[in-house]
């Protein structure tokens, strides 16, 4: 009966010490993912507070003091790489960083690198050793928040982007210019003439008109309204047709709101294409979804924004 205790005890011992001598002497967090956006969006939801706010799942005690479930994390300063912190888990501070740089063709890696070196006696090494393990999870949960924002388009441009294939191959299309931004009514003056012209020789709209303005100089604005038709005619003196590869790349948002929202999302579209190194063979234009000159409530316009891309 002692023997068997003495065995037993003897067993219990080994495993102890086996298990303290495995056991890291420092206690280290280290994690990463990658991620399908760019450096631009990596940087701006990274290394600025604007945008850790807009990303972090939990709450927020202050403008460096943030929690989640069991952890805090208290942020000391950000670089354009990187975030410097330390993550708090019960009795253990954990000091590090976390940084992005380029991983593959469209994606960047996110990397948490941090280190506790208070991990001494036995007993509380082993407590901490399960402590860092579940932080360490938490810390993997962070950047998988941190995925799931980024590559949700709305969230990084403020719009869902989307790629489209061209339906509408023959545009009849006006073009002029103007010292300032046209009226509406001059554009819609402009898509009845492009109608009656097109109904004149029989063709048949297939869509709805489509507008780009593009500021050339200080006093010159490059106005192009154009009308989907099903069938080439033969265009007048001030108007032209223009032909669309059936089936094109077009990278599409949908946009509601007046003409200061649609500018914004062009904009956000041309970063959109930088980031993701896309080139566009030709300009962009505005589907007018809703008769902007019917509906004076520009909060409710809708606006298909088509960018064609290769």
């Amino acid at each position: 009966m002692k023997k068997n205790f003495f065995i037993g005890f003897a067993a219990l011992i080994v495993i102890t010490v086996g298990a303290y001598l495995l056991l890291p002497e420092k206690l280290v967090i280290a994690q990463d993912l990658s991620i399908d956006t760019s450096d631009a969006i990596a940087a701006k939801f990274l290394t600025t507070k604007n945008g850790w706010d807009k990303w972090w799942p939990g709450t927020k005690a202050d403008s460096n003091d943030y929690s989640f479930r069991d952890i805090r994390i208290s942020v000391d300063k950000m670089t354009n790489g990187s975030t410097h912190l330390k993550l708090l888990k019960d009795n253990l501070i954990f000091t590090g960083e976390v940084s992005y740089f380029a991983d593959a063709e469209g994606s960047v890696k996110f990397k948490w690198d941090a280190i506790d070196d208070s991990n001494v006696g036995f007993l509380s090494r082993v407590t901490n050793y399960l402590k860092t393990r579940s932080a360490e999870n938490r810390v993997a949960e962070l950047l998988l928040n941190l995925k799931h924002f980024l590559e949700d388009e709305r969230n990084a441009y403020g719009y869902k982007i989307y790629l489209n294939h061209a339906k509408d191959t023959v545009l009849l299309v006006s073009a002029t210019t103007y010292p300032a931004y046209p009226p509406l009514k001059d554009i819609y003056n402009t898509v009845t003439t492009l109608k009656q012209e097109a109904g004149s020789q029989g063709a048949e709209q297939t869509n709805f008109p489509m507008l780009n303005v593009t500021q050339t100089d200080e006093h010159i604005y490059q106005v192009n309204v154009a009308l989907p038709i099903n069938k080439k005619i033969n265009p007048l003196q001030n108007t032209t047709i223009n032909n669309i590869p059936k089936g094109g790349n077009l990278l599409v948002a949908d946009v509601r709101g007046g003409q200061n929202t649609v500018n914004n999302a062009l904009m956000q579209m041309k970063i959109y294409m930088k980031d993701h190194r896309l080139v566009s063979p030709a300009m962009p234009f505005q589907s007018l979804i809703t008769d902007r000159l019917a509906q004076k409530d520009t909060s409710k316009w809708i606006t298909k924004i088509y960018y064609p891309i290769l």
